[in-house]
């Protein structure tokens, strides 16, 4: 928002955006299928409702047509003015309009500020949150982990227990070496919890695993997300459950990642919860990748760490 000489509050509208228009592949389909929507229906059976949506559908909405029959009320957000355009006919044509919600902007900066271009707010609290996102989830001024802290503390305030896929690039602009400061603390945190030293070597050799420079960056990624979503969804009083991280190719072979983390509220606490899925187990989830209508291993897996005498600070 700025000002006028007169004082008079006025929107800044953003200079126009050239992205492509979304496209979809098989690969991305296929995660979307047989990955994505056994999950959601399993939200939807447990809650016994339809599921309030937030995401980033792009203007065909594919994953909200997909699964428009386990969906209520849905928040679509879109930052090129005539990709939203698109977005309101599309809904039209599939007979959703009603039930479509749409906010203008960056979505970073519409969970962190709370508002979008023009003012309006998201409708919270949502069931299920989907970002499927141009671009990596580390920048030079780390504001998209910052917006995911703000949107994991916003449903926090509503008690409300979310589903949340997350879709982006493998290639991000990590300068502040986020991933390498991070693997050090990890590192520190086992050691703390564990009570015999002979041990500590086990730790030092997965550590040194992930920071190799020849290892590909989805292992760490991989490893990253699933830990950032923990630490910030149990300081929220959620106990979260990860799973592996999905890479595939998408259009134009590009190199993504794909997550589906639940976070279910813990009532009625005031310190932080614990989650049931522990941070060795989180560790050893590994990733798939889909390829070929199939998921199947990475080629490359990491060492196994299994540690006894372990305390429940490694939970």
């Amino acid at each position: 928002m700025a000002r006028s000489e007169k004082g008079t509050e006025y929107i800044k509208r953003p200079a126009p955006v050239n992205d492509e228009p979304f496209t979809s592949n098989p690969n991305k389909e296929y995660i979307r299928r047989a990955f994505d929507e056994p999950v959601v229906a399993q939200w939807f059976q447990r809650l016994g409702r339809p599921l309030k949506y937030l995401g980033l559908p792009a203007w065909q909405m594919l994953d909200i047509v997909a699964w428009q029959r386990m969906l209520g009320r849905f928040t679509g957000i879109e930052r090129a003015e005539n990709q939203q355009h698109l977005m309101f006919l599309n809904a039209n044509v599939e007979d959703l309009e009603h039930r479509l919600y749409a906010l203008y902007g960056n979505f970073d900066d519409i969970l962190i500020r709370g508002r979008d271009l023009y003012g309006k707010t998201p409708d919270w609290p949502y069931d299920l949150i989907n970002l499927d996102y141009f671009g990596g989830f580390l920048y030079s001024d780390l504001s998209r982990p910052r917006a995911f802290k703000k949107l994991i503390e916003n449903q926090g305030a509503y008690s409300r227990s979310f589903l949340l896929i997350v879709t982006q690039h493998l290639r991000d602009k990590d300068t502040a070496k986020e991933k390498d400061k991070f693997l050090s603390d990890l590192g520190e945190r086992l050691k703390g919890g564990v009570l015999d030293k002979k041990l500590h070597a086990q730790i030092d050799k997965i550590i040194a695993w992930y920071r190799d420079a020849d290892l590909p960056d989805a292992a760490r990624q991989g490893l990253y997300m699933n830990c950032f979503l923990r630490e910030f969804g149990e300081s929220a009083q959620f106990k979260v459950f990860c799973r592996p991280g999905v890479v595939y190719l998408g259009t134009g072979k590009a190199s993504m990642i794909h997550f589906v983390t639940d976070f279910w509220f813990e009532p009625n606490i005031a310190h932080r919860a614990t989650s049931d899925q522990s941070v060795l187990e989180i560790i050893n989830l590994g990733l798939l990748q889909a390829e070929n209508e199939a998921l199947r291993d990475r080629s490359f897996s990491q060492p196994r760490l299994q540690l006894a005498g372990s305390k429940r600070a490694n939970r």
